[in-house]
Parts: C-alpha cells; structure tokens; sequence
C-alpha cells in the first residue's frame, strides 16, 4: 500500500492547525506528483499497459481510510507514549521497530513511516488528542475504531516497561473519545492482560453468564469483528483484525471448555 506525500500532508495538518493543513496538503501534492512523475519517466512499459484497461502509471492508489487510520494510529501512539510527560526514546524506538516488523509496507514507505514518527514525536506537544480521536469518529467505522484501539495496545506494549497505568489511563480516555464506551475498552483490554477472567472479559459477559448467553455474546462478537470488516484499511490492517477475531474464538473456547458444553 503506496503511503507517499497524502499521509505526510495530514499529519502536517493534525499537528500544526489550519495553516498546518494548507502547508500539508500542499507538501503532499508535491511529494505525490514528484513521484508519479519519476514513475512515468522511469517507466518504459506504461505505453503497453494504455492499450489495456485504460492508462496506468502506478499513480498512489492509497485510500482516504488508510489515511485517516495511519494519521490518527502515528498521531495517538505518540501522544499514548508521551502520556506521563516523559516520552522514553526507547519507546519510539521500539514504536518504528513495531512499524517495521509488523507491517508489509514497501521499502519507501516503510522509510516515510520511520520519518514521520520521528517529526510526530518531536513535534509531540502540539497533537491535538481529542481533535484527533474526534475527527477519526467521524469518518470510520466502529470496526476500524476498535482496531486503531487495539493496536494503541500492541504499540505501548512493544516498549520494554510494557503498557504503563498512565498510559492505560490516556487509552481508555481515548476509547471515550472515539465514541467506543469503556466496555469497549475492558474488552481490548483483557486482550494483553494476564489476569483470571480474561476470558470472560473479551466477551464482554458477566462470569456468571448463561449458556445461551455466552453463545450469543460469541456470536455478536464474531460478526461485528470479523477482518473482512476492516478491508478498506488494506491487507496490512486486515492482519491485526484476524488476530482480534482469533483472541475472540480462543476466549469462547476456554470458557466451553469452563462451563463443560
């Protein structure tokens, strides 16, 4: 999934206000056009592809979703890691070592990642958390708002100190902020924790649930979370989404296998 100058551009513009966004989507004009110029170019082959089905020059197919998710992924994992006022750099270190072992992203894009996580952190005091989590609210899908959660988690967790209380504290008021509700926020969670009834807190159901209720709350579950929920994030996203879905059958198991049915 070609990232290029669209992602630079919004992230100029979620940390610097209106002027910021003028001067973003201006650097991501330019970025992008540079480097659908070098691909027609450098290109002999794009003539042949004309005759197909249209004209093709390997323009950023990158869409308006994917924008808003890695905005707003970058933007809140920064601020996330920063939470207690003191941003470790092994923290954004292990965030750029999670980007690149994670995801699929190809070489220059990867690169862009690395840099625009760096200009986010140094530029970390002027993110704007809840404008951020606002503006996501309203342009996705519950789906890729749970996801963004989830991998909110993942990154703290990359870091060595693991997830912090202080940094659980922002998440969860991030969740708030996201319009997912604090059950939402347990149920993730209960994910990346350890404790007895983790189970039972994925699910989102009381330990003393009935059979047709844990079967409902599965049920539910798997529906409103399966990956191909989250295909217009790309293949890179749908991965992370597959795993949510894995931890939802694996907390259904334990629990069968709990209750004997």
């Amino acid at each position: 999934m070609p990232i290029t100058g669209k992602l630079l551009g919004a992230l100029i513009g979620s940390i610097a206000g209106p002027r910021g966004t003028i001067l973003g989507g201006l650097i991501g004009h330019l970025f992008d056009r540079a480097a659908e110029e070098r691909q027609f170019l450098g290109t002999a082959s794009a003539a042949r592809l004309a005759a197909g089905d249209g004209w093709r020059t390997g323009a950023d197919p990158v869409s308006q979703a994917q924008i808003n998710f890695l905005t707003c992924l970058i933007g809140l994992s920064i601020s996330v890691a920063d939470a207690d006022g003191r941003v470790r750099a092994s923290h954004v270190e292990a965030m750029k070592d999670f980007f690149r072992r994670r995801f699929s992203f190809g070489g220059g894009d990867q690169e862009l990642i690395q840099r625009l996580i760096e200009e986010m952190y140094r530029n970390r005091q002027r993110i704007d958390v809840p404008g951020l989590c606002g503006y996501y609210a309203a342009v996705s899908t519950f789906e890729g708002r749970v996801l963004l959660l989830r991998l909110l988690f993942q990154i703290a967790r990359a870091d060595a100190a693991g997830v912090t209380r202080t940094e659980e504290n922002l998440i969860l008021r991030i969740a708030a902020d996201l319009g997912l509700g604090e059950q939402v926020f347990r149920q993730v969670r209960a994910e990346f924790m350890s404790d007895s009834g983790r189970a039972w807190e994925i699910l989102g159901i009381p330990t003393g649930a009935s059979i047709d209720e844990i079967k409902a709350a599965y049920r539910q579950l798997s529906l409103r979370h399966h990956p191909d929920k989250v295909a217009n994030l790309g293949p890179e996203f749908v991965k992370v989404a597959e795993e949510r879905f894995k931890a939802i059958q694996q907390a259904y198991e334990d629990i069968r296998r709990e209750k004997g049915f």
